[in-house]
């Protein structure tokens, strides 16, 4: 049994969609995994009520489906899925990193730089969950000073469903040191105020290779 932490401003559902949520993104839960409410509520001492409220509303944002005669699981999408996902990504995290470079104040992009070679240090002598943090920290650096709530709103969601995906990748071997390499051309570029540069070098950084999507294919079942 899993003691929950419930904070003071937050009710048992909200406290209950963030637990489960938060197992779901660093995969305890699997994609295609079965969710039933009667083991989550004996898991967390809860009633099946705010369980099944908190399964509805991960069910919103795409991290949980609802299958005919079957129940809640959490979500698998087929490849081409998570590909399309990554493309839409891209484009937005491309655009945001855009506006970031026209409108980020010099301290933003002095803290972003400190993001980076928080990375470097991570990737090189940290865990990879202390990298994965890091390298967290310094894309909603870019998100947040591109000054666009709208946006900021619907890449955070988007990146809520992608995120048990891009943990695999960046806990791949090798792939923080590239990771590295390609943050110093966004913050190179975002410094430069070099939009173009800017924009492609976010392409790149996000767009999934074709080795990570066997990799995925083949670790995920997907």
């Amino acid at each position: 049994m899993d003691k929950l932490k419930t904070r003071s401003n937050l009710t048992l559902t909200e406290t209950l969609t963030m637990q489960i949520e938060q197992d779901i993104v660093e995969g305890r839960l699997k994609p295609g995994e079965k969710l039933e409410e009667e083991v989550l509520a004996a898991r967390f001492s809860a009633s099946r009520t705010p369980v099944r409220e908190a399964l509805r509303t991960l069910a919103t944002v795409g991290l949980v489906r609802f299958l005919p005669r079957y129940g809640a699981t959490v979500t698998k999408p087929t490849m081409s899925e998570v590909m399309e996902l990554f493309e839409v990504v891209a484009e937005m995290e491309a655009a945001a990193a855009r506006l970031c470079c026209l409108r980020a104040t010099d301290e933003e992009i002095a803290r972003l730089i400190e993001y980076h070679e928080l990375c470097e240090v991570e990737a090189r002598n940290g865990t990879a969950e202390s990298y994965f943090e890091a390298n967290t920290q310094f894309h909603r650096t870019i998100w947040s000073a591109a000054g666009n709530h709208v946006l900021e709103d619907q890449i955070v969601l988007l990146d809520r469903r992608l995120s048990p995906y891009r943990r695999f990748i960046t806990f791949n071997p090798g792939r923080q040191q590239e990771a590295v390499a390609e943050h110093a051309n966004i913050a190179e570029a975002i410094r430069n105020r070099d939009e173009a540069a800017t924009v492609q070098a976010m392409r790149d950084h996000v767009a999934v290779l074709g080795g990570d999507v066997m990799a995925l294919a083949r670790n995920l079942r997907l």
